[in-house]
């Protein structure tokens, strides 16, 4: 059973916040980090993580101006540009 990601992009707009959200498999998560790190400035992603038919667990949210991945269960903080270059092979 793969581990399938989602993606939550939290901003504040003029009419309230906007959280527009993607799907993604586990080895498509470098993909989103650099898409973060090249084109997202502003605004956090919060991002969760699903087996099966298992409810959404939290797994990071990711500061977009400070560029850190904040890790929810272990607390740890990663900056975005370390973790890119640990998943890429």
């Amino acid at each position: 059973m793969k581990e399938k990601h989602y993606a939550y992009k939290i901003t504040h707009g003029t009419s309230g916040l906007n959280c527009p959200h993607s799907a993604l498999e586990e080895d498509r998560m470098v993909d989103l980090l650099k898409e973060i790190e090249n084109q997202h400035h502003d605004g956090l992603f919060w991002v969760f993580k699903q087996f099966g038919d298992q409810p959404q667990e939290a797994l990071c949210l990711i500061d977009c101006t400070k560029k850190r991945i904040y890790f929810h269960y272990s607390g740890e903080v990663e900056d975005l540009h370390d973790a890119i270059t640990h998943l890429t092979p």
